[in-house]
Formats: C-alpha cells, sequence, structure tokens
C-alpha cells in the first residue's frame, strides 16, 4: 500500500516506542480482532449471515443511523456476494460486527472502559484492546511514550491479543517490539492508528446520537401513556359518578313507586268507608200491605 509523508522528524526511543505501539496495535491487534470474527462467523458462512435475517435487519438498521458508512456497505455487500470476505473489513467495521452481530454479551462496564482482570471473557479482551489504543492514542500530539509507559501498555495490549487468539501472534509480537523501525514506516502507523481512532469516534457519536433518540422516544412513549392513564382514570371516575347518579334515580324512583302504592292504598281504603256509610245511612222500609182489611185480627172472637 502506499503511503506519502510529507515530512519526517528525526526518531528517538520514544517516538519509536509510540510507533511500535501503533503497529502492534494496527497489524497484530486488528488481525486478533478479525481472527475473533472469523471464529465466530466462518468465512464459508459469511454471505449466509450478512444477508439473512436477523443479521441482515441489523445491518440495514446500522447504515441507516450511518454507523457503517458506504464503502463498508461495499466491503460487506460486493457486487459479487460470495466474494464477501472479512479480509477487506477495516479494524473500526470489525469493531461494529464484533459489537452488534456476533453474540456478545454488553460488558457490565460498557465498551469504553477497562474490564476488571478477572474477566477473561472475548468482549473483555476486545474491550481491553480498544481500552489501550485510546491511551496509546492519548500520546498522539507528542508521538513519543516513555519506557515505562511503553512497556506497561504493550505487554497489556499483548496480554488482550494473547487472550483473543492465544499464541498465535508471540512470535510477530516479539519481532515487532524488538526489530527495528525506519522514519517513513513509524509516520505510516502513526496516521493509521489516526484514522482508526477518528473513524471510531465518529461511530460513537453516531450511536450516542441512537441512544439519544432512543430515549426521546421511550420518553415520549411514556409521556402518552401517561396521558393515557389519565385519560382512563378520568372515565373511570366519570363513570364512578354516573353510577352513583344512576343508583340515586333508582332509589328515587323505588321511593316514588312507594309513595304511589300507598297513594292507591289509600284511595282504596276511602271508596270502602264511603259504601260503608252510604249503605248504613239508608232508610229501613218496612212493608205495609196494600189492602188493611187483611190485616189480622187482635182480640177475642165471640
Amino acid at each position: 500500500m502506499a503511503f506519502s509523508v510529507p515530512q519526517l522528524s528525526p526518531s528517538t526511543d520514544e517516538t519509536t516506542n509510540y510507533a511500535r505501539l501503533c503497529r502492534l496495535l494496527m497489524d497484530v491487534g486488528s488481525q486478533a480482532l478479525r481472527d475473533t470474527f472469523d471464529g465466530i462467523h466462518p468465512q464459508t458462512a459469511l454471505q449466509t449471515v450478512l444477508t439473512q435475517p436477523p443479521h441482515n435487519a441489523t445491518l440495514n438498521t446500522l447504515k441507516t443511523k450511518k454507523i457503517i458508512n458506504s464503502s463498508q456497505w461495499g466491503d460487506l455487500f460486493p457486487a459479487v456476494l460470495s466474494s464477501v470476505s472479512s479480509h477487506k473489513f477495516d479494524v473500526t467495521l470489525l469493531m461494529v460486527l464484533l459489537r452488534n452481530i456476533c453474540g456478545l454479551a454488553p460488558l457490565a462496564t460498557g465498551w469504553d472502559a477497562l474490564p476488571p482482570d478477572l474477566d477473561q471473557s472475548k468482549q473483555a479482551h476486545i474491550a481491553r484492546v480498544k481500552y489501550y489504543r485510546n491511551k496509546v492514542y492519548g500520546h498522539a500530539n507528542q508521538a513519543s511514550v516513555d519506557d515505562a509507559a511503553f512497556n506497561r501498555y504493550w505487554l497489556a495490549i499483548s496480554n488482550a491479543i494473547t487472550g483473543l487468539v492465544g499464541g498465535k501472534y508471540a512470535a510477530d509480537m516479539t519481532n515487532l517490539k524488538v526489530g527495528s523501525m525506519d522514519p517513513a514506516l513509524e509516520e505510516h502507523y502513526k496516521e493509521r492508528l489516526r484514522q482508526w481512532k477518528k473513524d471510531e469516534d465518529s461511530f460513537k457519536e453516531k450511536l450516542e446520537e441512537m441512544d439519544e433518540n432512543m430515549r426521546k422516544g421511550l420518553e415520549k412513549i411514556e409521556g402518552d401513556m401517561g396521558k393515557g392513564l389519565e385519560q382512563i382514570e378520568k372515565i373511570k371516575d366519570d363513570m364512578g359518578n354516573i353510577g352513583e347518579k344512576l343508583e340515586s334515580l333508582m332509589n328515587r324512583t323505588e321511593e316514588m313507586a312507594d309513595e304511589d302504592a300507598e297513594t292507591r292504598a289509600g284511595n282504596n281504603v276511602n271508596n270502602i268507608d264511603l259504601q260503608v256509610y252510604v249503605n248504613l245511612s239508608a232508610p229501613v222500609v218496612t212493608a205495609t200491605p196494600s189492602n188493611p182489611g187483611l190485616l189480622p185480627r187482635t182480640g177475642t172472637y165471640s
């Protein structure tokens, strides 16, 4: 791969230390991440993994959110789909894929923090590579690392790489640590690390934007649900009031029915009393024969 360096600064032990760490991360670290990905999704099944559910939907979402850029999308879905290969994936894309379609459980400490030493999971070693990448890049302005920091970072990064792929790259790491580096090569690896950090920061910003949008969406849903619950409570209160009014109306109706029944009963009693009174007040008529001579005689016959 061709690269240009406008001006080279004289190398010192400390600048070479920084360049060695950059090369360890970019050459061996990125390859360890690639090997880890290939171990989860072998080349023979990669096309199917990328084009079939559920991972295809996840990748489309990442592209829509611009977490995966158009160049990376072309590497994932080349014109000839069967030619897809993880060897074409840059280190930023590998990190995105490892986090999103490899079934690795999120770390309790997150992907950006240093995991506890007792955690020896794949995702913990991936997080360590990323963490120390950031630590090394923290020296980018001076592009130099003293021997004490160099040895500390080298040990941590090489242990994380070994945790991912075993001793596969032990000899390569030893050679990188003691081998010579010319100034042009140093600048090349410094630039590669700078680009990785830039791409990773962009990816992180997109994720934070997604999280923020999701948070706002959830807050809106919760707010709408709260309003809905308030409306339901109001309806329940209104229904309760209607029930109370209906019960009161029914009670009043029963009272009116009772009063009406009492009134009708009173009227019936009065009618009976009136009839009895009329019957008792009528004069008694005694029947008198029409011929008085027919009346029986009283006294003694002679």
